[in-house]
């Protein structure tokens, strides 16, 4: 038995599209738990509608919702994915097969999705996000596995990481604790691509400022992006900086998106301005 966990909040939109890919995976011994952290619309609703077990957890934040998900089965092996991704058919199938041979806590890929006329912003998302990377040492809740034993070991999530960094924290303290990790890229979610600039500038704001709690606690590079300021202005940095060939670009796009690129920058230096004066644990504190 795995449970997929899925926290969500005003996402009635979007759940359907997951209990449909949910419902048609081949490896049928599993629960869906949605956590409903605070909806103002159907969300409940519709997940109860597409055969989710809805836990409430009215307190903001990912990592007390999954935790409070966690505690609501009793299921030893658990999967987390989000409202907005489609897991592959044989999802879940590749993924409890990693986990009973690999390691306990398992990544899967990630494949990111456009519309057929992508936008600026999308195409930026799609080049850069959740580049597949082997050698890296933790995994994107979007698409990531772990056995009870290991999740209860370690204490689940960090609920100090509310928005942004807790699943880098997890895999971490999973490794630190002696459990790796192990990347499946056959296990496949499907991801949307951000169309909204709001959104990837608040991300990119988030992940920014989760650089510096990480950096105190697991000893990771810190994003101090304030120190290099020159991919707002020159050339083509800002697209390089994010591993994106501008090769790759149309002639015609390569402006729009290295806009994009910038604005995504400028949004991760105020991310970086911001976390020094804001307090950061420095011990891991339970959720619940």
């Amino acid at each position: 038995m795995i449970a997929v966990i899925t926290t969500v909040r005003d996402e009635e939109n979007a759940l359907t599209g997951l209990g449909d890919a949910l419902a048609a995976q081949t490896h049928r011994d599993f629960e869906w738990i949605v956590i409903d952290n605070g909806s103002r619309d159907r969300t409940a609703e519709v997940a109860r509608a597409s055969g989710a077990t809805v836990v409430t957890e009215p307190r903001p934040g990912r990592s007390r919702a999954r935790n409070s998900g966690a505690a609501a089965t009793g299921a030893p092996l658990l999967a987390f994915t989000d409202a907005d991704c489609r897991p592959r058919p044989d999802w879940l199938e590749r993924l409890t097969a990693c986990l009973a041979t690999d390691a306990p806590v398992v990544a899967g890929r990630i494949v990111m999705t456009t519309s057929p006329r992508p936008s600026a912003i999308e195409r930026f998302d799609s080049l850069w996000r959740f580049r597949e990377d082997p050698q890296r040492a933790w995994g994107p809740t979007a698409n990531l596995a772990i056995s009870r034993h290991a999740f209860d070991t370690i204490g689940g999530f960090d609920v100090a990481f509310h928005r942004s960094g807790e699943d880098v924290d997890l895999c971490l303290r999973a490794r630190a604790a002696g459990f790796s990790l192990a990347h499946c890229p056959a296990a496949i979610v499907e991801h949307p691509a951000e169309r909204e600039l709001r959104a990837v500038l608040r991300r990119a704001f988030e992940h920014s400022w989760a650089l510096e709690p990480l950096h105190r606690r697991h000893g990771l590079t810190p994003g101090r992006y304030w120190r290099n300021p020159g991919p707002l202005v020159r050339g083509d940095w800002a697209l390089r900086r994010f591993g994106i060939d501008p090769a790759t670009l149309a002639e015609h796009e390569r402006p729009a998106v290295l806009r994009v690129a910038r604005q995504e920058y400028a949004a991760r230096i105020a991310g970086s301005l911001w976390a020094p004066l804001r307090p950061h644990t420095t011990r891991f504190r339970s959720g619940g």
